[in-house]
């Protein structure tokens, strides 16, 4: 298979439940040889989904159909998951302990949350890379404190020319004998996107059955960080590229919370659309997510297909975009609002008075081009 034929052939093997001819034309591919299967492996790796392709094709009796091998490190890599969420958990309630006895109740976001409010249908559905929690701004450095006294600790030094007290979040910690790291936040967003903030998530946040002690954001607000979280903050908008784990996220909580009715909260609307309505057209349902295309959506397909067709094309598509944001306009915006802002001031007088940032904004830019994906 090409990417792009292969990326929207993954797309309907998540969407089995919507769509049963879709199974049928997994079928047919299946008995006619056509899928390479360790591409088709190495691309769902990529994108954080192997798991739920197991489940997807156990619930509708595919799995049978697939070499016995792969059957198998499917399973294994399905049980290994579910083990791992399963240990979660129970960091999540240590965590949530914690916090409790000095009166902080945490917001988790994300996958910890989706995994808490019940959005899969089965803990090992999810790959979770790290947890993330919001607290307070008073509580912010008080709970990286208590987590500290509790076993927790820094995974690398952090640089000195970081003001703690103005990042998104604390830099990630981590605990011996606990599966993920832990990313404590002060604020849901770079502050570009101060527009979706705490003090208007708090007003509705809601509690879980799972845990108590503890909340996470409403279905609406959750479809909102997922957009910001995947197209804004990772510049998944303008590089043309998309995560099949965050556009399954979408869907399971599109079900919960439709998608028109939140899309007047979220300030970058047409960026959004085009988010919702890709994401129709990746699962081959389209106008499923958003009824109605724009040119933003138009233009993010053309440059998603470019990606997948041309290998050269994505490359330099992504330098070039990671040189102008970082270089240019990122660094610009920094020095300009330095000119009325103190404490951004005080951050770029740190940075380039410090010896060791030039020497970790180096090692940013040899590490990124040093990807191939």
């Amino acid at each position: 298979m090409h990417n792009k034929e292969l990326f929207y052939f993954t797309g309907k093997c998540l969407m089995l439940d919507e769509d049963p001819e879709f199974r049928k034309e997994i079928l047919e591919k299946i008995s006619a040889d056509a899928i390479e299967w360790q591409q088709f492996v190495g691309f769902c790796s990529n994108h954080l989904i192997l798991p739920v392709i197991y489940l997807k094709f156990q619930s509708h009796g595919i799995i049978d159909f697939l070499p016995e091998e792969l059957a198998e490190f499917l399973k294994e890599i399905y049980n290994l998951n579910r083990s791992r969420n399963d240990q979660i958990l129970r960091q999540l309630k240590g965590i949530t302990v914690v916090l409790n006895k000095s009166n902080i109740h945490p917001v988790f976001l994300k996958g910890a949350a989706h995994l808490l409010d019940d959005l899969y249908s089965d803990i090992g559905e999810r790959i979770l890379g790290d947890i993330d929690i919001l607290v307070p701004e008073k509580d912010y450095l008080p709970s990286v404190r208590l987590l500290e006294n509790d076993g927790y600790s820094c995974i690398t030094p952090t640089p000195v020319f970081f003001i703690i007290e103005k990042l998104k979040h604390y830099p990630a910690i981590s605990k011996p004998g606990s599966p993920a790291i832990l990313e404590i936040h002060r604020l849901l967003t770079d502050e570009n996107y101060s527009w979706f903030n705490p003090a208007i998530t708090d007003q509705e946040k809601k509690t879980v059955n799972a845990l108590k002690g503890c909340y996470v954001l409403t279905d609406r607000h959750q479809i909102i960080h997922n957009f910001v979280h995947a197209q804004l903050h990772h510049w998944g908008h303008i590089n043309g590229i998309v995560a099949f784990r965050d556009l399954y996220d979408l869907y399971l909580l599109s079900k919960r919370s439709a998608i028109k009715e939140t899309l007047p909260l979220i300030k970058c609307r047409q960026k959004a659309i085009a988010y919702f309505v890709f994401a129709g057209k990746a699962f081959g349902l389209n106008g499923r997510f958003y009824p109605k295309s724009n040119f933003s959506a138009w233009f993010f397909l053309k440059r998603h297909n470019l990606n997948l067709n041309s290998p050269a094309f994505y490359y330099i598509n992504r330098s070039v975009i990671y040189l102008v944001q970082r270089f240019l306009i990122g660094n610009t915006t920094q020095l300009v609002r330095s000119f009325y802002s103190k404490s951004v001031r005080q951050s770029v007088i740190n940075r380039l008075t410090n010896r060791h940032w030039y020497v970790a904004h180096l090692h940013t830019y040899i590490d990124f081009f040093a990807r191939k994906k």
